[in-house]
């Protein structure tokens, strides 16, 4: 060590070899354990065997003050035989070149915030910093932006693990956003420097959300984040701001970085605000987030060229806003769910121009922003028909028939036939015709050899009773479209599917009563064509006969229920 302790006993011989011999170890002498009173404890047992019928030998513990020595005694001293000889250790004999401690950083790679209150500058691998005053005159040396040098005192602090810095003097230092700064003292009479450090001075603004995709943060979910700013060492708070309130946030730091978790497992989608509190600086920095909803998926996009719309598959499509194809902008419909999986339609303003086989890309745009990409085929075009004329056949009826007007309506109990022609296509075995409600609530399908007939590749005729295929309830305006290879052409109006009465008769005497049943399927009744003076049928009407204006030339005029636009004619006699 280059050094060793005297011991100041009053007698000489083998005990007191052993004692300088002690001195001398890093043990006993200045080292490991000197600073404490476990060695105590060992040399005074050591030392109870120092005993005459003469003397006693007391060891005493010495405790400096400046150039004092105190004395601490583990027994009462006697000047009776045996006398008491208390053994004392002198202070140090420097006795070579000086053994300096040994510091260095407790956190080697981590910088420290110089704006940070009661900073602690962490050091180990010296404990005699903390238990004597060997170490003293402490400061940090600090360079400055100019290139100069300025000393900031510092205490060490066992209790805290390190030095503990003037907080007035690193005020006025005026130090750049980060700063090397070297521990530096002197030991004894000898001066030495301990670790360097690097101090970060915190800077208002440049913190920003990285190696973060935006769209990635969803609600439902806890969501992992990196924020990258000037001067992470100096962070005090991060804190995030939404709807459900203000929640403070946990965060750890690497290098330029600092990581954490947003927790959006019960938030709703909408803007957030990351506020980043640092040391030092009175505003906090602001980061605006957006929490997203789950964004789903898009399968694919079928457009038929010729065609104005075009229909997404996927899920949650109802987060569609717009999508665009070439600078063609489509507006989307309802989503409608099949087969586990929602169908949305988009309709352009314009007929686009694309042809069949073409490669293209469509852009679609969530209502929060987001942007997908969506690439497809033009399809070729779908099967296209058109009406070339139709005709309906009512069976007879066992009383008064009920005739319609015109080829607009037809009865529920009719048989209607119509034909068509291929436009663009050619009629095959396979094809078929699809008859709906205009609702789509109710569809049926005629095929070949079911109600289908093909004359030839250019001509089909398709005979059909729309009542019965399409039940009951059916009603209303009906649509047909062709459909041939699983693709559908567009729908086409059809005609009117109107529910008639069960009219058993008329009979007049000073008044005219109708019988019959379902009359409330008729909205009013009149004499003449014009329906003056007609007589309105009641809602929700159950009776069995109502009375009705006599009729004239024979003729009753009726309006349904399911058409108001139809006239219908009921021949009663004179």
């Amino acid at each position: 060590m280059g050094r060793v302790r005297r011991w100041r006993i009053l007698w000489w011989g083998a005990p007191t070899d052993l004692a300088l011999q002690l001195s001398a170890t890093p043990e006993g002498g200045l080292g490991y354990y000197s600073p404490y009173i476990g060695v105590v404890r060992d040399l005074a047992k050591i030392f109870g065997a120092f005993q005459t019928t003469q003397f006693r030998y007391i060891p005493a513990l010495a405790r400096a003050h400046d150039d004092r020595l105190a004395l601490l005694l583990n027994a009462a001293p006697s000047f009776a035989s045996p006398k008491s000889v208390m053994v004392v250790a002198m202070p140090v004999i420097d006795t070579g070149a000086p053994q300096t401690p040994t510091m260095r950083r407790a956190d080697a790679d981590r910088l420290v915030c110089a704006a940070k209150p009661d900073l602690v500058l962490p050091v180990e691998g010296a404990p005699l910093i903390y238990a004597t005053k060997f170490a003293h005159d402490m400061s940090l040396r600090v360079t400055t932006p100019q290139g100069g040098v300025v000393e900031l005192p510092v205490q060490a602090d066992a209790e805290r693990g390190g030095y503990v810095l003037d907080q007035v003097g690193m005020r006025t230092a005026g130090l750049s956003s980060v700063t090397d700064a070297t521990l530096h003292g002197r030991w004894g009479f000898t001066p030495f420097d301990g670790p360097r450090f690097r101090l970060q001075v915190p800077r208002a603004g440049g913190w920003q959300m990285v190696d973060t995709d935006p769209e990635s943060l969803v609600v439902g979910r806890d969501n992992a984040v990196s924020l990258a700013g000037p001067t992470p060492s100096c962070v005090e708070s991060v804190t995030l701001i939404g709807a459900a309130g203000d929640v403070p946030l946990a965060w750890t730091s690497t290098g330029d970085r600092i990581g954490l978790t947003l927790p959006l497992a019960k938030n709703a989608p909408g803007k957030l605000t990351l506020l980043v509190k640092q040391y030092g600086v009175e505003a906090p920095d602001k980061i605006a987030l957006t929490a997203l909803a789950e964004a789903g998926r898009i399968d694919g996009l079928t457009l038929y060229a010729g065609d104005a719309s075009g229909t997404l598959s996927g899920t949650r499509l109802d987060l569609v806003a717009s999508m665009t194809i070439d600078g063609v902008a489509f507006k989307p419909g309802d989503v409608v769910r099949a087969d586990k999986a929602d169908r949305l339609a988009l309709v352009a303003g314009t007929v686009p121009t694309f042809a069949a086989g073409q490669a293209k890309t469509a852009l679609v745009t969530l209502t929060d922003g987001r942007k997908r990409s969506v690439k497809f085929t033009v399809a070729a075009a779908r099967p296209k028909a058109t009406l070339i004329a139709k005709s309906v056949v009512a069976p007879p009826s066992p009383g008064l028939p009920v005739v319609l007007a015109g080829d607009t309506a037809i009865a529920q109990d009719a048989r209607l036939t119509f034909s068509l022609r291929a436009e663009g296509t050619r009629f095959s075995a396979g094809d078929s015709v699809e008859i709906a409600t205009a609702d789509g609530a109710m569809t049926t399908s005629v095929t070949s050899g079911r109600g289908l007939t093909v004359q030839d590749d250019r001509i089909a005729v398709v005979s059909v009773e729309p009542g019965k295929a399409l039940g009951v309830s059916a009603h209303g305006p009906l649509k047909w479209r062709l459909v041939q290879g699983g693709v559908a052409g567009d729908w086409v109006p059809l005609t009117t599917l109107v529910r008639t009465p069960a009219l058993a008769g008329v009979a007049c005497k000073e008044t005219c009563t109708l019988t019959g049943t379902d009359l409330f399927l008729i909205e009013s009744i009149a004499a003449n064509a014009g329906f003056a003076d007609a007589i309105r049928v009641p809602d929700g009407f159950t009776g069995a006969s109502l009375a009705v204006p006599k009729p004239v030339g024979g003729t009753l005029f009726l309006r349904l229920r399911d058409d108001p636009g139809v006239t219908a004619s009921i021949a009663v006699g004179s």
